[in-house]
């Protein structure tokens, strides 16, 4: 089925834009949450009509998921759960359960808008992205831990790890520039040692081939010569 997108959706398109879908992804979710026309001719011309105003309200929306992000951006969020020795919840932390987290702090986030990268079933520190809007999300950090101090003992953990792997890569950066300087310099050596070889080969071929010396005879035919042209050139 064809669709007049009313919001910006991932994978699927921009306001305005008409694109297919499933018939059911369609009558099911598109159409009744208003996130959709049915690309008839009717509705577009419904929605050359209104098109100002989606527009309008779209920015609105943008801005809206922009000042909430700025509220969610640095909290730090922990779940205190029960776990086994080896670290294995019992139970899980679920969208719906960090949903109701940023409620008790009056953040209003549904638990659709909640992304998780992989299940959360054991104690650790995990990723999440809290995508606001098409245009506005962000990635947060999920400190899951059996007590407060254990959560701060991850956290330090988790910092120093990252700290180790920047100075790994600085270290990386420099023995890969390292590495180019000396290949530079190589070469450059390289460059003139094949110089100072063609300079020595030129010279041992000059030695090789030394001026042709005249024989007595020889000089005496050459003066005769010389001598003849002379005379000629008088007459």
């Amino acid at each position: 089925m064809e669709v007049i997108l009313l919001e910006s959706l991932n994978k699927l398109g921009k306001i305005g834009d008409v694109v297919s879908v499933k018939d059911g992804f369609a009558r099911n979710y598109l159409i009744p949450q208003k996130k959709a026309l049915r690309a008839n001719k009717e509705n577009k011309d419904y929605f050359t009509k209104i098109k100002d105003e989606v527009l309008k309200k779209n920015k609105e929306s943008i801005s809206n998921a922009e000042s909430l992000l700025k509220k969610i951006s640095t909290k730090e969020i922990i779940f205190i759960r029960n776990a086994s020795d080896n670290g294995q919840l019992y139970g899980s932390v679920s969208p719906k359960d960090i949903s109701n987290y940023f409620n008790d702090n009056k953040v209003d986030i549904k638990p659709s808008n909640i992304n998780l990268h992989n299940a959360i079933k054991k104690i650790g520190i995990y990723d999440i992205n809290i995508k606001l809007h098409a245009e506005v999300s962000c990635n947060l950090k999920i400190n899951v831990a059996t007590s407060t101090e254990n959560a701060k003992i991850q956290k330090t953990d988790l910092n120093k790890k990252v700290l180790d792997n920047k100075e790994k890569d600085v270290q990386t950066d420099v023995s890969d520039t390292e590495k180019i300087i000396t290949k530079k310099s190589d070469d450059k050596k390289s460059l003139e040692n094949k110089k100072i070889k063609t300079k020595d080969k030129e010279k041992i071929v000059d030695e090789s081939n030394p001026p042709k010396s005249l024989d007595k005879s020889e000089k005496k035919d050459e003066d005769k010569k010389v001598k003849n042209k002379k005379i000629t050139s008088d007459k």
